[in-house]
């Protein structure tokens, strides 16, 4: 524990859990489980960073005294840290308590454990925000600049999939020699088992992001030790009329209709930083379901030697389960040309297409 003041790093956990027997071999688990960390230790600053506007600005552009005469650029990070920070060092990272993040889930499972029909299915609503998760920058072995200039708060982010259900089933199927009394039902009819698996997945979180090509040399942050989360300006008109689809050339189905105009590059003095969240809305879920079926045969004496055949399928429904869109815009800073023509386009899949596989062991 520790106080704001003392920031010192806190962590705390919280669960509550019952557990039920609901007869016929069925238990209901329910349980909700969270935790949480303030003052996380490991978030570096540079002590010695060059601050934002230093090398270039909105009103004198790029700044003389930095350019490097012998290239179409500036002189070197740790040669500008000497003029206007610490002469002769270079990043001077200083550890700090600034990691913040929490979990929250619900979790429920229902599970069948005896007889011929065994199953188990499970639930998970959960709920996860980080903070200070600038360029990857909440590591131990990684700085920030940006962090030094920035509010936190413009990095709060989701990182999970919402819900998550995860199923498993196991059959033994009824003997054939239970209806037809001889060696040949007992041999080719009998322990015939069929098991299965599968998954339903909400989808990830995702932004649209910016780039930019043909910029001025320092613009928007005017620092070489950067870090900043460059992000679009967004208006209100998110996505396009409907049957209207950024691409006009790609499968409607396979797009998302986002409105290319209602993005922009970030202002000219806002250091890059746009108003799009770093979460703006959650992608395709995902469905799979796997199955396999198999009988042991068995061979000798006692049952010594076996073989066993098995069929499986993976995604046997064969349901399509598409990416996330491309969202990354792409931008010419001399002509405004969006340039990145997949923008809005579901161009993979998160899980492949049916296969199947037949296999026979045997076992001596």
């Amino acid at each position: 524990g520790g106080s704001q003041d003392e920031k010192i790093q806190s962590t705390y956990n919280w669960s509550f859990s019952v557990q039920n027997d609901l007869g016929k071999g069925m238990i209901l688990d329910v349980a909700y489980v969270g935790s949480a960390l303030r003052h996380g230790y490991g978030q570096a600053y540079d002590f010695n960073a060059v601050a934002p506007l230093t090398t270039w600005n909105p009103k004198d552009g790029p700044i003389a005294k930095f350019r490097d005469p012998t290239s179409t650029g500036f002189y070197s990070t740790n040669l500008i840290r000497s003029q206007v920070g610490y002469a002769g060092f270079g990043s001077i990272p200083i550890w700090t308590y600034k990691g913040t993040s929490s979990y929250n889930a619900l979790q429920i499972q229902l599970n069948r454990r005896f007889g011929n029909l065994q199953w188990n299915a499970n639930y998970t609503w959960s709920h996860t925000i980080v903070y200070d998760n600038l360029a990857g920058t909440t590591t131990v072995n990684s700085t920030s600049t940006a962090a030094q200039w920035v509010d936190g708060k413009l990095t709060k982010n989701t990182t999970n999939r919402p819900h998550a259900v995860n199923f498993n089933v196991g059959y033994e199927l009824p003997k054939l020699s239970n209806y037809w009394k001889n060696g040949v039902a007992r041999f080719l009819g009998d322990s015939w088992k069929v098991n299965g698996n599968g998954a339903i997945f909400s989808g990830t979180p995702y932004t649209i992001g910016c780039a930019v090509t043909a910029a001025p040399i320092g613009y928007w942050t005017g620092t070489p030790t950067g870090g900043f989360p460059f992000r679009c300006q967004m208006g209100s008109n998110t996505y396009l009329p409907d049957g209207q689809y950024p691409s006009k050339t790609e499968d409607p189905r396979l797009q998302v209709p986002f409105n290319t105009a209602n993005f922009t590059l970030p202002a000219i003095d806002s250091l890059g930083i746009g108003n799009t969240p770093p979460t703006l809305r959650y992608g395709p879920g995902a469905f799979n379901l796997d199955m396999s079926l198999a009988k042991n045969f068995k061979f000798g004496r006692d049952g010594r030697y076996g073989t066993e055949f098995r069929v499986e399928t993976f995604n046997t429904l064969n349901h399509v389960n598409p990416n996330n869109p491309n969202t990354g815009l792409n931008y010419n800073f001399t002509t405004g040309a969006q340039t990145n023509a997949a923008f809005g386009t579901i161009q993979g899949v998160q899980v492949q297409a049916r296969r199947a596989i037949m296999s026979l062991r045997f076992r001596f």
